[in-house]
Protein backbone atom coordinates (compact mmCIF):
# COMPACT_ATOMS: atom_id res chain seq x y z
CA UNK A 1 0.00 0.00 0.00
CA UNK A 2 2.74 2.50 -0.34
CA UNK A 3 1.22 3.00 -3.40
CA UNK A 4 -1.68 5.67 -4.14
CA UNK A 5 -4.78 5.91 -2.67
CA UNK A 6 -7.21 8.95 -3.13
CA UNK A 7 -11.63 9.70 -3.40
CA UNK A 8 -12.65 12.75 -4.38
CA UNK A 9 -16.11 13.35 -2.36
CA UNK A 10 -17.49 15.39 -0.85
CA UNK A 11 -16.90 15.15 3.23
CA UNK A 12 -18.82 15.85 5.87
CA UNK A 13 -17.71 19.48 7.72
CA UNK A 14 -16.71 18.10 11.12
CA UNK A 15 -15.57 14.76 12.68
CA UNK A 16 -17.64 13.15 14.84
CA UNK A 17 -18.90 15.50 18.10
CA UNK A 18 -18.58 12.34 20.22
CA UNK A 19 -16.93 8.98 18.81
CA UNK A 20 -17.38 5.93 21.20
CA UNK A 21 -14.81 5.03 23.65
CA UNK A 22 -13.31 8.94 23.58
CA UNK A 23 -11.71 10.27 26.48
CA UNK A 24 -13.52 11.02 29.32
CA UNK A 25 -15.68 8.06 28.11
CA UNK A 26 -13.66 5.01 27.48
CA UNK A 27 -14.90 1.20 28.83
CA UNK A 28 -13.16 -1.71 26.87
CA UNK A 29 -10.14 -1.11 25.00
CA UNK A 30 -12.40 -2.46 21.66
CA UNK A 31 -14.21 0.35 22.33
CA UNK A 32 -11.32 2.62 22.81
CA UNK A 33 -10.09 2.20 19.92
CA UNK A 34 -12.89 3.69 17.98
CA UNK A 35 -11.45 6.79 19.29
CA UNK A 36 -7.91 5.90 20.15
CA UNK A 37 -6.39 7.63 18.26
CA UNK A 38 12.72 10.64 18.52
CA UNK A 39 13.60 11.56 17.52
CA UNK A 40 16.30 12.83 16.25
CA UNK A 41 16.09 15.92 14.94
CA UNK A 42 19.04 18.91 14.82
CA UNK A 43 20.47 21.40 12.28
CA UNK A 44 23.99 19.94 11.96
CA UNK A 45 26.07 22.68 13.92
CA UNK A 46 23.34 22.86 17.08
CA UNK A 47 23.58 19.98 19.27
CA UNK A 48 26.18 17.77 20.77
CA UNK A 49 25.84 13.54 20.82
CA UNK A 50 22.67 11.78 21.07
CA UNK A 51 22.31 9.65 23.59
CA UNK A 52 21.51 5.57 22.97
CA UNK A 53 18.39 3.77 24.04
CA UNK A 54 18.18 0.02 24.88
CA UNK A 55 16.23 -1.97 22.32
CA UNK A 56 12.87 -2.78 22.47
CA UNK A 57 11.29 -5.56 24.24
CA UNK A 58 14.67 -5.45 26.97
CA UNK A 59 14.28 -4.39 30.57
CA UNK A 60 14.29 -0.48 30.56
CA UNK A 61 13.71 0.08 27.04
CA UNK A 62 11.67 3.65 27.00
CA UNK A 63 14.46 4.79 29.27
CA UNK A 64 17.32 6.94 27.58
CA UNK A 65 20.56 4.84 28.68
CA UNK A 66 24.17 6.57 29.60
CA UNK A 67 25.67 8.71 26.53
CA UNK A 68 26.87 6.78 24.88
CA UNK A 69 28.23 7.05 20.40
CA UNK A 70 25.45 6.35 17.70
CA UNK A 71 27.14 4.60 14.62
CA UNK A 72 24.47 5.50 11.91
CA UNK A 73 25.15 2.65 9.21
CA UNK A 74 23.82 4.40 6.72
CA UNK A 75 22.61 7.72 5.47
CA UNK A 76 19.41 8.27 3.95
CA UNK A 77 19.37 11.68 2.01
CA UNK A 78 15.91 13.85 1.88
CA UNK A 79 15.09 16.89 0.00
CA UNK A 80 11.63 19.22 1.35
CA UNK A 81 10.98 20.80 -2.13
CA UNK A 82 7.78 22.31 -4.02
CA UNK A 83 6.08 19.99 -6.68
CA UNK A 84 2.79 20.85 -9.06
CA UNK A 85 1.13 18.27 -9.19
CA UNK A 86 -2.98 17.91 -10.15
CA UNK A 87 -5.31 16.45 -7.49
CA UNK A 88 -8.33 16.29 -9.62
CA UNK A 89 -8.75 15.11 -13.13
CA UNK A 90 -6.36 15.67 -16.50
CA UNK A 91 -8.28 18.97 -17.49
CA UNK A 92 -7.87 20.64 -13.88
CA UNK A 93 -5.03 22.58 -12.95
CA UNK A 94 -2.19 21.89 -11.26
CA UNK A 95 -1.44 22.34 -7.57
CA UNK A 96 1.51 23.20 -5.47
CA UNK A 97 2.52 20.63 -2.85
CA UNK A 98 5.25 19.84 -0.79
CA UNK A 99 7.15 16.54 -0.29
CA UNK A 100 9.86 14.59 1.04
CA UNK A 101 11.71 12.87 -1.60
CA UNK A 102 14.68 10.30 -0.87
CA UNK A 103 17.66 11.17 -2.97
CA UNK A 104 19.18 8.72 -5.17
CA UNK A 105 23.57 8.06 -4.49
CA UNK A 106 23.57 10.29 -7.54
CA UNK A 107 21.45 13.54 -5.86
CA UNK A 108 18.51 12.53 -8.24
CA UNK A 109 14.90 12.06 -6.74
CA UNK A 110 13.88 8.19 -6.38
CA UNK A 111 10.46 9.13 -7.35
CA UNK A 112 7.33 7.49 -5.37
CA UNK A 113 3.57 9.29 -4.76
CA UNK A 114 4.59 9.16 -0.62
CA UNK A 115 7.85 8.17 1.07
CA UNK A 116 7.88 5.45 3.90
CA UNK A 117 11.58 4.80 4.63
CA UNK A 118 12.32 1.38 6.38
CA UNK A 119 15.32 0.52 9.05
CA UNK A 120 15.87 -2.38 11.14
CA UNK A 121 15.94 -2.96 15.14
CA UNK A 122 19.82 -2.59 16.01
CA UNK A 123 20.87 -0.82 13.08
CA UNK A 124 21.10 2.72 13.46
CA UNK A 125 20.22 4.97 10.34
CA UNK A 126 20.41 8.72 9.27
CA UNK A 127 18.05 10.99 7.48
CA UNK A 128 19.85 14.04 5.83
CA UNK A 129 16.85 16.87 5.25
CA UNK A 130 17.77 19.14 2.78
CA UNK A 131 15.71 22.37 2.99
CA UNK A 132 14.68 22.94 -0.62
CA UNK A 133 11.56 25.21 0.41
CA UNK A 134 10.87 28.54 0.20
CA UNK A 135 10.71 28.70 3.98
CA UNK A 136 11.95 27.86 7.11
CA UNK A 137 10.90 24.10 8.58
CA UNK A 138 11.67 21.46 11.05
CA UNK A 139 10.61 17.99 11.73
CA UNK A 140 9.70 16.02 14.47
CA UNK A 141 9.08 11.85 14.45
CA UNK A 142 6.02 10.94 16.11
CA UNK A 143 5.80 8.58 18.38
CA UNK A 144 9.52 8.09 18.69
CA UNK A 145 10.37 8.22 22.58
CA UNK A 146 13.75 9.67 24.24
CA UNK A 147 17.47 11.74 23.06
CA UNK A 148 15.58 14.94 23.74
CA UNK A 149 18.39 16.56 22.70
CA UNK A 150 16.76 15.88 19.11
CA UNK A 151 13.11 15.95 19.37
CA UNK A 152 12.96 18.56 16.96
CA UNK A 153 10.63 21.12 18.37
CA UNK A 154 11.43 24.60 17.79
CA UNK A 155 11.88 27.12 20.83
CA UNK A 156 11.85 24.33 23.16
CA UNK A 157 15.00 21.71 21.75
CA UNK A 158 15.97 23.24 18.18
CA UNK A 159 16.45 25.64 15.61
CA UNK A 160 14.06 26.03 12.21
CA UNK A 161 15.96 24.77 9.07
CA UNK A 162 16.48 27.74 7.13
CA UNK A 163 16.13 27.43 3.24
CA UNK A 164 19.01 25.74 1.50
CA UNK A 165 20.05 24.20 5.55
CA UNK A 166 20.24 20.68 5.98
CA UNK A 167 19.51 19.12 9.34
CA UNK A 168 20.15 15.42 10.50
CA UNK A 169 17.84 12.83 11.91
CA UNK A 170 19.56 10.13 13.80
CA UNK A 171 17.37 6.96 14.40
CA UNK A 172 18.90 5.07 16.62
CA UNK A 173 16.56 1.73 15.49
CA UNK A 174 16.41 0.39 19.36
CA UNK A 175 12.43 1.41 19.17
CA UNK A 176 10.79 -0.53 16.62
CA UNK A 177 7.14 0.56 15.57
CA UNK A 178 5.56 2.78 12.68
CA UNK A 179 6.70 6.55 12.91
CA UNK A 180 5.12 10.07 11.50
CA UNK A 181 8.11 11.95 9.86
CA UNK A 182 6.05 15.12 10.15
CA UNK A 183 6.59 19.24 10.01
CA UNK A 184 6.27 20.37 13.72
CA UNK A 185 7.49 24.48 12.85
CA UNK A 186 4.17 26.33 14.50
CA UNK A 187 4.39 29.40 12.16
CA UNK A 188 4.49 27.47 8.75
CA UNK A 189 2.80 23.73 9.92
CA UNK A 190 -0.76 24.40 8.95
CA UNK A 191 0.60 25.36 4.94
CA UNK A 192 3.29 22.82 5.42
CA UNK A 193 1.30 19.51 6.08
CA UNK A 194 -1.66 20.50 4.52
CA UNK A 195 0.51 20.14 1.30
CA UNK A 196 1.46 17.35 1.49
CA UNK A 197 5.44 17.46 3.59
CA UNK A 198 4.85 14.62 5.45
CA UNK A 199 6.46 10.41 5.01
CA UNK A 200 6.61 7.73 7.64
CA UNK A 201 9.34 5.94 8.94
CA UNK A 202 9.47 2.39 10.35
CA UNK A 203 12.00 0.54 12.03
CA UNK A 204 11.23 -3.60 11.37
CA UNK A 205 11.52 -6.08 14.36
CA UNK A 206 14.85 -7.60 14.13
CA UNK A 207 12.90 -11.24 13.85
CA UNK A 208 10.26 -10.05 12.20
CA UNK A 209 7.00 -11.84 12.81
CA UNK A 210 5.51 -13.57 9.33
CA UNK A 211 3.68 -11.33 7.54
CA UNK A 212 2.63 -12.14 3.57
CA UNK A 213 2.80 -8.10 3.20
CA UNK A 214 3.53 -5.30 5.18
CA UNK A 215 1.65 -1.91 3.79
CA UNK A 216 1.57 1.57 5.10
CA UNK A 217 -1.73 3.29 4.52
CA UNK A 218 -1.26 7.12 5.48
CA UNK A 219 -4.29 8.87 5.01
CA UNK A 220 -5.37 12.79 4.74
CA UNK A 221 -8.11 14.95 3.12
CA UNK A 222 -7.56 17.97 0.74
CA UNK A 223 -9.29 21.11 0.65
CA UNK A 224 -10.11 21.29 -3.08
CA UNK A 225 -11.47 24.49 -4.90
CA UNK A 226 -13.89 24.59 -7.88
CA UNK A 227 -11.42 23.95 -9.88
CA UNK A 228 -9.56 21.03 -8.70
CA UNK A 229 -6.74 23.05 -7.00
CA UNK A 230 -5.75 23.04 -3.32
CA UNK A 231 -7.01 25.79 -1.75
CA UNK A 232 -4.18 28.18 -0.28
CA UNK A 233 -6.66 29.63 2.61
CA UNK A 234 -3.87 28.27 4.89
CA UNK A 235 -4.51 29.06 8.69
CA UNK A 236 -8.00 30.94 8.02
CA UNK A 237 -9.46 32.16 11.47
CA UNK A 238 -12.38 30.35 10.29
CA UNK A 239 -10.95 27.07 10.63
CA UNK A 240 -8.59 27.68 13.40
CA UNK A 241 -10.94 28.91 15.88
CA UNK A 242 -13.01 25.87 15.31
CA UNK A 243 -12.08 22.31 14.86
CA UNK A 244 -9.11 23.09 12.27
CA UNK A 245 -9.25 22.91 8.28
CA UNK A 246 -10.85 20.11 7.36
CA UNK A 247 -10.70 19.14 3.62
CA UNK A 248 -13.59 17.64 0.59
CA UNK A 249 -11.42 14.85 -0.78
CA UNK A 250 -10.27 12.53 1.22
CA UNK A 251 -6.60 10.93 0.07
CA UNK A 252 -4.08 8.45 1.14
CA UNK A 253 -0.55 8.03 0.19
CA UNK A 254 -1.01 11.15 -2.32
CA UNK A 255 -2.74 9.46 -5.12
CA UNK A 256 -5.78 8.10 -6.74
CA UNK A 257 -8.20 5.52 -4.83
CA UNK A 258 -9.52 3.11 -4.85
CA UNK A 259 -6.63 0.98 -4.90
CA UNK A 260 -6.61 -2.52 -5.44
CA UNK A 261 -4.68 -5.53 -4.79
CA UNK A 262 -4.39 -9.08 -5.20
CA UNK A 263 -3.58 -11.64 -2.07
CA UNK A 264 -3.15 -15.41 -2.25
CA UNK A 265 -5.92 -16.59 -0.41
CA UNK A 266 -4.84 -17.05 3.46
CA UNK A 267 -2.69 -14.35 2.83
CA UNK A 268 -1.77 -12.44 6.38
CA UNK A 269 -1.65 -8.65 5.93
CA UNK A 270 0.37 -5.94 8.13
CA UNK A 271 -1.17 -2.69 7.77
CA UNK A 272 0.33 0.05 9.27
CA UNK A 273 -2.17 3.38 9.49
CA UNK A 274 -1.50 6.89 10.20
CA UNK A 275 -3.79 9.75 9.89
CA UNK A 276 -1.49 12.83 8.28
CA UNK A 277 -4.24 15.11 8.06
CA UNK A 278 -4.21 18.61 9.14
CA UNK A 279 -7.21 18.04 11.61
CA UNK A 280 -9.72 15.42 10.70
CA UNK A 281 -10.76 12.29 12.39
CA UNK A 282 -10.87 9.36 10.14
CA UNK A 283 -12.70 6.49 10.72
CA UNK A 284 -11.66 3.15 8.88
CA UNK A 285 -13.50 -0.10 8.60
CA UNK A 286 -12.36 -3.60 8.04
CA UNK A 287 -14.53 -5.80 5.47
CA UNK A 288 -14.31 -9.35 4.09
CA UNK A 289 -10.93 -10.02 6.44
CA UNK A 290 -10.55 -11.00 9.73
CA UNK A 291 -8.75 -7.97 11.76
CA UNK A 292 -6.74 -6.96 14.85
CA UNK A 293 -5.29 -4.40 16.33
CA UNK A 294 -1.71 -4.94 17.01
CA UNK A 295 0.42 -1.83 18.13
CA UNK A 296 -1.27 1.47 19.09
CA UNK A 297 0.76 5.27 18.60
CA UNK A 298 4.29 2.92 18.14
CA UNK A 299 4.07 0.75 20.79
CA UNK A 300 2.81 -2.91 21.09
CA UNK A 301 -0.54 -4.41 22.66
CA UNK A 302 -2.25 -7.49 22.84
CA UNK A 303 -3.52 -8.08 19.52
CA UNK A 304 -7.63 -7.74 19.81
CA UNK A 305 -10.17 -7.26 17.27
CA UNK A 306 -11.77 -4.00 17.71
CA UNK A 307 -15.39 -2.88 17.76
CA UNK A 308 -17.25 -3.45 14.66
CA UNK A 309 -13.71 -3.93 12.70
CA UNK A 310 -13.00 -0.46 12.97
CA UNK A 311 -11.01 1.47 14.21
CA UNK A 312 -10.90 5.62 14.45
CA UNK A 313 -7.18 7.83 13.36
CA UNK A 314 -7.20 11.53 15.15
CA UNK A 315 -4.31 13.35 13.46
CA UNK A 316 -0.90 12.48 13.99
CA UNK A 317 -2.29 8.75 15.36
CA UNK A 318 -0.87 5.49 14.32
CA UNK A 319 -2.44 2.09 14.70
CA UNK A 320 -1.16 -1.01 13.55
CA UNK A 321 -3.52 -3.69 12.26
CA UNK A 322 -3.31 -7.55 11.30
CA UNK A 323 -5.71 -8.58 8.65
CA UNK A 324 -6.06 -12.08 7.75
CA UNK A 325 -7.53 -13.36 4.00
CA UNK A 326 -10.08 -16.09 3.76
CA UNK A 327 -8.92 -19.00 2.75
CA UNK A 328 -10.87 -19.58 -0.51
CA UNK A 329 -10.10 -17.57 -4.16
CA UNK A 330 -12.35 -15.03 -5.19
CA UNK A 331 -13.03 -12.90 -1.76
CA UNK A 332 -13.13 -9.82 -1.71
CA UNK A 333 -11.62 -7.47 1.53
CA UNK A 334 -11.73 -3.43 1.65
CA UNK A 335 -10.58 -0.86 4.01
CA UNK A 336 -13.24 1.55 4.19
CA UNK A 337 -13.08 5.15 5.67
CA UNK A 338 -16.65 5.84 7.12
CA UNK A 339 -17.42 9.18 6.09
CA UNK A 340 -20.20 10.44 4.44
CA UNK A 341 -21.86 7.21 2.78
CA UNK A 342 -18.41 5.48 3.36
CA UNK A 343 -15.79 5.92 0.84
CA UNK A 344 -13.56 3.06 -0.13
CA UNK A 345 -9.80 3.45 0.25
CA UNK A 346 -8.52 0.42 -0.37
CA UNK A 347 -9.55 -3.05 -1.92
CA UNK A 348 -8.31 -6.77 -2.10
CA UNK A 349 -9.26 -10.30 -3.63
CA UNK A 350 -7.89 -13.36 -3.26
CA UNK A 351 -6.50 -15.27 -6.25
CA UNK A 352 -3.96 -18.40 -6.59
CA UNK A 353 -3.45 -21.49 -4.85
CA UNK A 354 -4.07 -20.85 -1.27
CA UNK A 355 -1.34 -20.44 1.00
CA UNK A 356 -0.62 -22.49 4.34
CA UNK A 357 -2.95 -22.31 7.25
CA UNK A 358 -0.90 -20.19 9.88
CA UNK A 359 -0.68 -20.02 13.65
CA UNK A 360 -2.35 -17.46 15.83
CA UNK A 361 -0.06 -14.21 15.84
CA UNK A 362 1.73 -13.67 18.58
CA UNK A 363 1.95 -10.36 20.08
CA UNK A 364 4.98 -8.38 19.18
CA UNK A 365 7.49 -7.84 21.85
CA UNK A 366 7.15 -6.46 25.39
CA UNK A 367 8.66 -2.49 24.66
CA UNK A 368 9.92 -2.50 28.27
CA UNK A 369 7.47 0.01 29.06
CA UNK A 370 6.37 -0.01 33.38
CA UNK A 371 3.83 -2.39 33.63
CA UNK A 372 2.34 -0.50 36.57
CA UNK A 373 2.16 3.26 38.02
CA UNK A 374 2.61 4.04 41.30
CA UNK A 375 -0.47 6.62 41.23
CA UNK A 376 -0.79 7.23 45.16
CA UNK A 377 3.09 8.77 44.21
CA UNK A 378 2.04 11.00 41.43
CA UNK A 379 1.98 14.64 40.99
CA UNK A 380 -0.74 15.99 39.59
CA UNK A 381 -1.69 19.29 37.31
CA UNK A 382 -4.46 20.50 35.29
CA UNK A 383 -3.59 21.55 32.08
CA UNK A 384 -7.12 23.58 30.98
CA UNK A 385 -7.40 24.24 27.33
CA UNK A 386 -9.64 26.84 26.58
CA UNK A 387 -10.55 29.48 23.48
CA UNK A 388 -12.08 29.66 19.87
CA UNK A 389 -15.59 29.93 19.48
CA UNK A 390 -18.86 29.44 20.11
CA UNK A 391 -20.97 27.31 17.99
CA UNK A 392 -22.98 29.89 17.01
CA UNK A 393 -23.13 30.59 12.73
CA UNK A 394 -22.56 34.66 13.92
CA UNK A 395 -19.82 34.07 15.46
CA UNK A 396 -17.68 32.20 12.88
CA UNK A 397 -17.97 35.32 10.48
CA UNK A 398 -15.15 36.63 9.61
CA UNK A 399 -15.38 40.26 10.55
CA UNK A 400 -16.57 39.02 14.09
CA UNK A 401 -13.51 36.54 13.89
CA UNK A 402 -10.97 39.45 13.16
CA UNK A 403 -12.16 41.65 15.57
CA UNK A 404 -11.84 39.04 18.31
CA UNK A 405 -8.98 37.77 16.92
CA UNK A 406 -6.70 40.51 15.83
CA UNK A 407 -3.29 37.96 15.87
CA UNK A 408 -4.69 35.29 13.92
CA UNK A 409 -1.69 32.82 15.98
CA UNK A 410 -3.35 33.81 19.69
CA UNK A 411 -6.94 31.92 19.48
CA UNK A 412 -6.30 29.23 22.29
CA UNK A 413 -4.69 29.41 25.69
CA UNK A 414 -3.81 26.80 27.63
CA UNK A 415 -3.97 27.48 31.86
CA UNK A 416 -5.40 30.80 31.09
CA UNK A 417 -1.61 31.70 29.29
CA UNK A 418 0.31 30.92 32.31
CA UNK A 419 2.07 27.96 30.29
CA UNK A 420 1.39 29.07 26.88
CA UNK A 421 4.08 27.66 24.31
CA UNK A 422 7.58 26.75 24.63
CA UNK A 423 9.27 29.89 25.83
CA UNK A 424 6.57 30.29 28.94
CA UNK A 425 7.44 28.17 32.22
CA UNK A 426 6.64 24.73 32.31
CA UNK A 427 3.55 23.39 32.85
CA UNK A 428 5.19 20.53 35.48
CA UNK A 429 9.47 20.26 36.65
CA UNK A 430 9.81 16.72 37.94
CA UNK A 431 13.04 14.82 38.75
CA UNK A 432 13.32 11.52 36.83
CA UNK A 433 11.46 8.66 37.58
CA UNK A 434 8.46 10.50 38.62
CA UNK A 435 5.21 9.49 38.58
CA UNK A 436 2.91 12.73 36.45
CA UNK A 437 -0.78 12.41 36.14
CA UNK A 438 -2.51 15.20 34.18
CA UNK A 439 -5.81 16.54 34.14
CA UNK A 440 -6.54 17.10 30.48
CA UNK A 441 -9.85 19.52 30.60
CA UNK A 442 -10.98 20.93 27.07
CA UNK A 443 -13.27 23.46 27.60
CA UNK A 444 -13.64 24.77 24.00
CA UNK A 445 -16.48 23.60 21.93
CA UNK A 446 -14.48 21.81 19.90
CA UNK A 447 -12.42 18.69 19.79
CA UNK A 448 -8.95 18.96 20.90
CA UNK A 449 -6.27 15.78 20.02
CA UNK A 450 -3.35 16.45 22.45
CA UNK A 451 0.24 14.66 21.86
CA UNK A 452 2.67 14.18 25.05
CA UNK A 453 6.63 14.04 23.61
CA UNK A 454 9.55 11.33 24.94
CA UNK A 455 7.00 9.86 26.54
CA UNK A 456 3.99 7.04 26.95
CA UNK A 457 1.23 7.50 28.77
CA UNK A 458 -1.96 5.10 30.37
CA UNK A 459 -5.36 6.60 30.02
CA UNK A 460 -6.66 6.45 33.38
CA UNK A 461 -10.42 5.45 34.18
CA UNK A 462 -12.33 8.14 35.43
CA UNK A 463 -11.81 7.40 39.34
CA UNK A 464 -8.42 6.65 38.85
CA UNK A 465 -9.07 3.08 39.62
CA UNK A 466 -7.43 1.83 37.04
CA UNK A 467 -6.17 2.22 32.88
CA UNK A 468 -6.63 1.40 29.96
CA UNK A 469 -4.31 -2.20 28.85
CA UNK A 470 -2.01 -0.11 26.53
CA UNK A 471 0.02 2.87 25.97
CA UNK A 472 -0.84 5.74 23.92
CA UNK A 473 1.10 9.30 23.16
CA UNK A 474 -1.85 10.41 21.51
CA UNK A 475 -5.41 11.61 22.48
CA UNK A 476 -8.44 13.07 21.20
CA UNK A 477 -10.89 14.77 23.46
CA UNK A 478 -14.01 15.63 22.79
CA UNK A 479 -15.54 19.14 23.38
CA UNK A 480 -16.03 20.03 27.32
CA UNK A 481 -14.76 16.97 28.13
CA UNK A 482 -11.81 15.67 31.06
CA UNK A 483 -9.36 13.20 30.54
CA UNK A 484 -6.48 11.80 33.14
CA UNK A 485 -3.06 10.22 31.82
CA UNK A 486 -0.78 8.92 34.18
CA UNK A 487 3.46 8.77 32.86
CA UNK A 488 6.14 8.03 34.30
CA UNK A 489 8.74 10.87 33.45
CA UNK A 490 11.66 8.55 33.03
CA UNK A 491 13.38 11.14 29.98
CA UNK A 492 15.63 13.90 31.08
CA UNK A 493 14.88 17.04 29.20
CA UNK A 494 12.22 19.18 27.70
CA UNK A 495 9.27 18.02 26.31
CA UNK A 496 6.59 19.28 24.38
CA UNK A 497 2.77 18.42 25.04
CA UNK A 498 0.74 20.37 22.09
CA UNK A 499 -1.78 19.58 19.66
CA UNK A 500 -1.78 17.60 16.22
CA UNK A 501 -4.61 19.51 15.12
CA UNK A 502 -2.03 21.98 12.69
CA UNK A 503 -4.39 25.10 12.87
CA UNK A 504 -4.33 24.54 16.72
CA UNK A 505 -0.57 24.08 17.48
CA UNK A 506 -0.09 27.37 15.35
CA UNK A 507 -2.45 29.36 17.42
CA UNK A 508 -1.85 28.30 21.15
CA UNK A 509 -2.32 25.04 21.94
CA UNK A 510 1.79 23.93 23.05
CA UNK A 511 3.09 23.85 26.20
CA UNK A 512 5.85 21.71 27.80
CA UNK A 513 7.06 19.75 31.18
CA UNK A 514 10.82 19.63 32.22
CA UNK A 515 12.57 16.41 33.77
CA UNK A 516 15.69 16.62 35.61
Amino acid sequence: MERSVRKTTTLPPMPPANPPGSAGFVTTRRAALMAVSAVLLAPLPAFGQPRAAPAAGTKGAGKPAQPSPIVPARTVRLRAEALRKRLGSPEQPESTLFRLVELAADGKPIESAFTVLRGKEGEPFALEIENALARPTAFHLRGLRGLNAFDGVPGLTSQPIAPGSKATIVVPASQTGTFILSPCLPDMIAEQNARGLHGVVIVEEKNPPPFDHDLVLAVSDWRLDDKGVLAEDFLDRRDSTRVGRLGNTLAANAGPAPGTMTVRPGARLRIRMVNVSNARVIPLKVSGFTAEVYSIDSTPCQPFDPLKRTVILAPASRIEMVLQAPPEAGKDGAIEAKVAAGIPIFSYKTAGEPLPAKDKLAALPDPGLPPAIRLQDATRIDLTITGGIGLQPAEAELPALTARFPDARAIFRINDGRNAGFAGKPVASLKRGKVLVMALMNRTSWPQVLAVHGHAFRLLHPFDDGWEPYFLDTLYLVPNATARIALIADNPGKWAIRSTIAEHFATGVSTWFEVT
